[in-house]
């Protein structure tokens, strides 16, 4: 009799036994059932993690149960993440995009937020809790993003190349940025220091101060100097004009301005004079000069009274001659001009006319 109650004991024991690891292996089930992740992707959804530009952050997972999300964050190198949302030494997030804090979930979830990484490059620590509450503990997932910092160039071209002293050239900065940015600029003698890390640190004068790009760019600015010599635009695209670390620059472009050109000590004239002959509405003439000075000259027909206003312009063929053609015959008196123009270092010069009065 014994033995039977023996028996029922050690099988009573052991259903209860196989209960409780039941039970046990249930409970670790349901803790191994939980799991979070992180993402950083572009709006096509490839994997991108890049600090100032627009991104999708996904936070994704599953809870055993009726549950809530929180996430924190914080530079690597410090302490790991705690057991709980509230004694973990990381940030909120409240003002980031992707910011997740007593979210609900139950079962499977996707997280999504739109915006954009405002802390700068660098590698980051997050700390994800799935927990009743933010005080409740539980084993916290740790993940690391590494976000890299917005790619850029930007150079610049003068129209003329090499302008001349008091000559206004164009300044056109062109390139890219993955981010919105600004364009920073600045100009000084080719001697000086070289372009500063910063466009707020540099000593030349400012060109461009602050113009929004983003994506491909084209500036436009002038430059007007009054020597000649090497001279030296400085570059930067950046974030602000103390930003240590631009997308691009700093960015030196050199170039030269052409100083005034020295006449020699000699130069020769060479007069002429001009013959004119009027028939109905064509008007005739002949200038006399040296062949040098004779070929493809500007002549205008002009009138006396009527300022330097002109009533022709032709250019003269290989023996000097001319000819102006009008529909009708002007009224008072006539004459010609021959403008200079200079070869070499001859300047052809023509001083007297021919006039047709009546």
């Amino acid at each position: 009799m014994r033995r039977r109650t023996d028996h029922r004991i050690s099988e009573r024991c052991g259903l209860l036994s196989i209960g409780v690891l039941l039970a046990v292996l249930c409970c670790t089930g349901q803790a191994f059932a939980d799991s979070a992740t992180i993402s950083v992707a572009t709006a096509a959804g490839a994997s991108d993690p890049l600090a100032g530009a627009p991104r999708v952050f996904t936070i994704s997972g599953t809870s055993a149960g009726s549950n809530s999300v929180y996430v924190k964050y914080r530079a690597t190198g410090g302490a790991p993440c705690a057991g709980s949302a509230d004694t973990d030494s990381g940030t909120l997030g409240a003002n980031d995009p992707f910011h997740v804090y007593g979210d609900p979930v139950n079962g499977a979830f996707n997280l999504q937020r739109a915006g954009t990484w405002s802390r700068g490059a660098g590698t980051f620590l997050f700390c994800t809790w799935i927990a009743s509450s933010s005080s409740a503990n539980t084993t916290p997932f740790a993940q690391t993003i590494a976000f890299r910092a917005p790619s850029g160039t930007i150079t610049a071209t003068l129209s003329p190349t090499s302008p001349a002293v008091d000559q206004q050239a164009t300044v056109t900065i062109t390139g890219s940025s993955e981010s919105p940015a600004y364009v920073y600029a600045t100009i000084r003698p080719a001697g000086e220091p070289p372009c500063a890390p910063t466009y707020g640190a540099d000593t030349g004068t400012g060109l461009i101060d602050g113009e929004a790009v983003n994506g491909s760019f084209s500036v436009l600015t002038s430059t007007k100097q009054a020597t000649g010599g090497s001279y030296l635009i400085c570059l930067w695209l950046a974030a602000s004009p103390v930003d240590s670390a631009p997308i691009a620059g700093p960015q030196p472009q050199s170039f030269q301005v052409v100083g005034p050109i020295a006449a020699p000590l000699s130069i020769e004239r060479v007069g002429g004079k001009i013959s004119l002959h009027r028939r109905g509405g064509r008007y005739r003439g002949r200038l006399t000069t040296p062949v040098r000075c004779r070929f493809r000259r500007t002549v205008l027909l002009r009138r006396i009274g009527s300022a330097e206003r002109s009533f022709g312009r032709t250019l003269t063929r290989k023996n000097g001659t001319f000819t102006f053609n009008r529909r009708r015959r002007l009224r008072g008196s006539l004459y010609v001009v021959a403008t200079p123009r200079t070869q070499g270092w001859t300047v052809c010069s023509v001083v007297r006319w021919g006039v047709i009065r009546g």
